[in-house]
């Protein structure tokens, strides 16, 4: 199936306003309680250890808890210009003396930082023009994100700032392992919060790559812009139904941060098609969705709950219901990600399978129904896992 460009397959009305992070679900959690979740004292940890709940036994909890160290390192939470995410040099990058800047065609510089940034981690790498449209207008905690003339991105108490030339952002994902999200809700799943701690390492590694070039780098993980629109014109993957980046390698088992930079890099291709349309027929993950959060119908404008921002053609899922049933299986849900029809290893019949989806897609309700009769994505039960 042919590649349709970004606009063609994913059209935004001329009326689309810039994000404001305090609408989002985890913003408004925080407006109206103060903090974002509400299942995750040590109290309410402490009940699920001693009333013998399984998947969130002692055990459970120590294995995800490292899992999720540097996702919080030291109780500090690494996010816009703090930790790896800083906006200025972490003091590795080095300036030497009399040697200017790195210099190499958009082309040159693509092929070198994507192969940095597989070194240090990246499950997949994709460039594209900052599209400004997916900047936030304000943090989750108020504060304006704004573009200026300068040289270095900066935060105060007022604002947080964007260099005007930093036109170019990397996109990239950190793979997740699919047989531990199995387990999925429960404490047991905990390579979410790996991959967070990997998402930092990752941002800060890759930002100060660039930094040691010459150039400049603002290096976010899910703050600052929306992840998933800068991934799919980075050529990363494809919007599936349940609001997630569906990629052909890693299906929705990944996770994405996003280095906005300098340094002038080609544009990556869209990535082949086939997934929007394999969702449009597939719809799994609203049929185990347990909060109908996720749309059975077709994409539209047209948004389903105050943490959605209208304007963009796609399925809007209802993030408020979907953060309220997280705190009814008090762990993170995640469903939505483990029934995914694209998560498969490695291996020649799925290969085969996504042949069929990007170029015959007269068969996708076929290998949807067959995805289901074969068993895939169902959950298994935590305890399995220490086995």
């Amino acid at each position: 199936m042919a590649s349709k460009s970004f606009d063609e397959l994913y059209p935004v009305k001329d009326e689309y306003d810039r994000f404001d992070a305090r609408e989002t679900a985890f913003g408004q959690a925080l407006k109206k309680t103060g903090k974002m979740l509400q299942f995750s004292s040590l109290e309410s940890k402490a009940g699920r250890i001693l009333s013998g709940k399984k998947g969130f036994s002692l055990l459970d909890y120590a294995f995800h808890d490292a899992a999720g160290m540097y996702e919080t390192p030291f109780g500090e939470r690494h996010t816009q210009d703090r930790g790896n995410y800083k906006w200025q040099s972490l003091g590795t990058a080095k300036k030497y003396p009399g040697v200017g800047k790195w210099e190499a065609t958009p082309e040159e510089a693509a092929k070198a930082v994507r192969k940095a940034c597989k070194f240090y981690g990246a499950g997949d790498a994709g460039f594209a023009p900052l599209d400004r449209r997916w900047v936030y207008s304000h943090t989750r905690y108020g504060k304006p994100i704004v573009f200026e003339d300068v040289e270095e991105g900066y935060t105060t108490e007022e604002k947080a700032v964007i260099p005007e030339s930093h036109k170019w952002v990397i996109a990239l994902t950190v793979p997740m392992d699919l047989e531990n999200f199995m387990h999925t809700p429960s404490a047991t799943e905990s390579v979410s919060g790996l991959g967070y701690s990997r998402m930092h390492f990752l941002g800060g590694m890759v930002a100060e790559f660039i930094r040691g070039l010459g150039y400049h780098a603002v290096p976010c993980g899910n703050d600052t812009a929306l992840s998933v629109p800068i991934a799919i014109q980075a050529g990363l993957g494809h919007l599936g139904r349940h609001g997630r980046l569906i990629t052909w390698k890693h299906g929705s088992m990944c996770r994405i941060l996003k280095v906005f930079t300098d340094l002038p890099l080609a544009q990556s291709p869209m990535a082949p098609g086939g997934i929007v349309e394999f969702c449009e027929d597939c719809k799994k993950c609203a049929k185990h969705c347990p909060s109908q959060s996720i749309s059975n119908g077709k994409r539209d404008y047209q948004t389903v709950s105050d943490a959605n921002n209208p304007g963009a053609l796609k399925w809007y899922v209802n993030a408020e219901s979907c953060l309220d049933y997280w705190n009814v299986v008090e762990s993170g849900c995640g469903i939505c990600f483990r029934v995914c029809s694209f998560n498969k290893k490695p291996g020649l019949h799925h290969d085969v399978v996504k042949w069929f989806i990007r170029n015959i897609p007269a068969l996708n309700k076929f290998w949807a129904w067959s995805d289901d009769v074969m068993g895939y994505g169902k959950r298994v039960p935590p305890e399995k896992f220490w086995e």
